[in-house]
């Protein structure tokens, strides 16, 4: 059996389904191919899992000096390629309508996918269900093929080397804890205060011999296509000189996964980079303001999920933070 398996949507979107490719792949006679952005494609490789993987180039990811028209030509070749490749099953996250397209012009004879409506082309629909996890809804997408099995954690795989030459560049003593604060987060909901994370800092400093490893999105804050946080980042080095203190700017996503496998224990908002650090099994303080922690809550992983008040991430205090982090900590060291 040739399956098709479409994700074209966002980084986190794409290693929240990690363990439904494993699921898929585990199975007899069967070949599993991927679909998925260039954007996002960087997070499957050395994934033994995988055979072919399709490449779509959105528009406003072309890279520089590449031409509207020439991403346009590739996406005519890759829609030759899955066409010719003639699977059996193409399999979607949802029935929205860019990932129907690609299902339709695969040309499989089934198409599975998660929905409330049935439509002509899906042949397999999957009703969502309250209160799964996002995980769990996915791998649900395997049962029209006779498959039933719990999914397994994130799958995210990083080298050696690509971990060492992370801690080589950037000075990680890997003999002391290490700790790692992602500071970026795409909703305004979602974000915690500069000063609040100076604050944390500077408190997991004082109470052990510690390195902190600082992460956020590269750029400026008014980039209108990738805003980020360099503004806030050197905030937060500037006041946090008398301690040991390591601004990572990251990149790519390949860098953010090694050097997220560098920490013993990270803290973030929902998001990207929660996933990330999930996908190389760390354990995670995450933070929630307005999005929903049972359904894109760390999978698989030694958690602390803190629901921000009025869902509002900035009015989360720091002790909350600070209890939740050192409480975790000594959890994972001396487990029941």
């Amino acid at each position: 059996m040739k399956i098709l398996l479409i994700r074209r949507d966002n980084i986190g979107d794409l290693i929240l389904t990690t363990p439904l490719i494993a699921t898929l792949a585990g199975q007899k006679n069967t070949t599993l191919d991927l679909l998925v952005n260039t954007y996002n494609k960087d997070v499957l490789e050395g994934n033994p899992h995988i055979g072919k993987v399709h490449l779509y180039c959105k528009s406003h990811h072309r890279k520089s000096g590449q031409t509207l028209l020439g991403v346009y030509f590739q996406r005519l070749k890759t829609i030759l390629a899955i066409r010719f490749a003639r699977y059996d099953v193409a399999i979607v996250g949802s029935t929205d309508k860019r990932p129907l397209q690609w299902a339709k012009l695969s040309g499989a004879k089934r198409i599975i996918a998660i929905g409330d409506k049935p439509l002509e082309c899906v042949t397999d629909m999957i009703a969502r269900q309250k209160g799964q996890h996002i995980v769990e809804q996915l791998n649900g997408l395997s049962k029209p093929l006779g498959i039933d099995q719990r999914p397994g954690p994130l799958e995210l795989y990083v080298s050696e080397d690509e971990v060492a030459q992370m801690a080589k560049k950037y000075h990680v003593d890997r003999s002391k804890p290490v700790y790692g604060l992602q500071i970026s987060a795409r909703k305004p909901q979602q974000r915690w205060q500069v000063e609040k994370f100076i604050q944390l800092a500077q408190r997991l400093s004082t109470r052990e011999a510690c390195q902190i490893i600082l992460f956020w999105s590269p750029g400026a804050e008014d980039n209108p296509e990738h805003p980020g946080d360099d503004s806030k980042a050197q905030q937060i080095v500037d006041a946090c000189k008398d301690i040991n203190l390591i601004p990572l700017p990251t990149g790519n996503i390949r860098e953010l996964m090694a050097a997220m496998s560098l920490c013993d224990q990270i803290i973030t908002s929902d998001g990207g980079a929660l996933h990330i650090a999930a996908g190389v099994q760390k354990p995670v303080v995450a933070l929630f303001g307005n999005s929903d922690a049972d359904y894109w809550g760390p999978w698989q992983v030694p958690c602390a999920i803190i629901k921000a008040p009025s869902d509002n991430v900035g009015l989360v205090h720091v002790d909350d933070v600070y209890s939740q982090f050192t409480g975790l900590r000594e959890r994972v060291l001396s487990p029941v």
